[in-house]
């Protein structure tokens, strides 16, 4: 039978330094399992002097109080001891951050019961840096002794590997982008907090485990991602969604889920809100816009003003001098009829402007 899981924890601050060791006790029932070394003679030629020497990164045997009584050559070089006199007179308190009486007497309360206790923890070498390892406590006779065995292995690169997966998960489940990782099915597997709150109300049943297609469009948006993600390619996209009164925009970027064998799991997806973005582009578009109208209009005004100036004056001309000659009413008349004809043209290329800008206008800003 398996024993209940004992957990413990001990904290420690040394050097603005916060360490903590997590203990589990794992075993069987000593009536289960009982076989004896000594009926198989495989066992027999076994040398387990040189299995002790050998064995682990380090391998410590000390007594219920913590004192060292013996160690491997193995452990002086982990803790960074040349001196083995120097090494032996030193107790668990030393070596392993947040050792603690309560927590041998802990130790020697599990390893009599003969159950093994998995710990882990930082170990303090001589030059007082750390190192994270994984600790094997257990008995050294069948029967009742003070003498504990303490296999050391260490673990600093998995917890360093840890400790940056955590922060990356942080990262992204604090982040204002909603981040989620979704099957080759188009089924969602984990979403952060933002797209939960995005797509789901706060609600994580309503995103977790949903397919993509409850909020997006199976032939324009599905397809395509997946089709891109397929070949190991990443895809992004902006989209309109809502009536035009309260549109909002959204941009999607997908990138391929790879595992350490290269094989692809799925892919990982954002959904970023860039409405305010694209409203502030809509504004800034509408502004230059206005600015390029009040200067054609300008423009437009500068070109009707001086035929528009020959027409009035010939008008006044021909008003106030009833009795002019013939040739002279003739050249007025000419220059009335050239200022009108300037006046079409100029109306003609302000509506052709106008219908040019109108159909720019309709086609890249719907």
């Amino acid at each position: 039978m398996l024993f209940p899981v004992i957990i413990a924890s001990h904290m420690k601050t040394d050097n603005a330094r916060t360490l903590k060791i997590d203990i589990r006790a794992l075993g069987y029932d000593s009536g289960t399992r009982n076989r004896k070394s000594g009926e198989n003679p495989a066992f027999e030629g076994l040398d387990y002097r040189y299995m002790f020497e050998n064995s682990y990164d380090a391998v410590v045997v000390a007594g219920k109080a913590g004192n060292i009584q013996a160690c491997n050559e193995r452990a002086l070089s982990f803790f960074g001891y040349v001196d083995a006199a120097e090494f032996d007179k030193l107790t668990l308190h030393a070596l392993i951050a947040g050792m603690t009486d309560s927590l041998l007497g802990n130790v020697a309360a599990v390893v009599q019961e003969r159950r093994y206790m998995r710990m882990q923890a930082f170990a303090i070498r001589k030059d007082e840096t750390f190192c994270a390892v994984e600790i094997v406590v257990m008995g050294t006779r069948k029967e009742a002794s003070d003498a504990i065995c303490y296999m050391i292995r260490d673990i600093q690169a998995r917890h360093h590997a840890e400790q940056t997966l955590l922060s990356a998960f942080h990262a992204m489940d604090n982040t204002d982008s909603s981040i989620g990782i979704v099957d080759l099915d188009g089924k969602i597997t984990y979403a952060n907090r933002k797209m939960i709150s995005m797509l789901g109300d706060g609600d994580e049943s309503r995103v977790v485990g949903r397919q993509l297609a409850t909020w997006f469009d199976e032939e324009e948006v599905i397809k395509p991602m997946l089709e891109a993600v397929m070949k190991g390619e990443k895809w992004t996209t902006e989209m309109k969604v809502g009536e035009a009164g309260g549109a909002n925009y959204l941009r999607l970027s997908v990138v391929p889920d790879i595992n350490e064998d290269d094989q692809l799991l799925g892919m990982v997806i954002s959904v970023v809100d860039v409405t305010d973005r694209r409203r502030a582009e809509l504004a800034e578009y509408q502004l230059e816009r206005d600015r390029v109208m009040m200067e054609s209009l300008s423009e437009a005004c500068h070109a009707i003003g001086q035929p528009a100036t020959v027409l009035l004056t010939s008008i006044e001309v021909l008003k106030d001098t009833p009795n002019i000659d013939a040739e002279s009413r003739r050249q007025v008349e000419d220059m009335c009829y050239a200022a009108v004809l300037d006046l079409r043209q100029c109306l003609k290329d302000m509506n052709a402007a106008r219908m040019s800008v109108k159909g720019s206008m309709a086609g890249g800003h719907a």
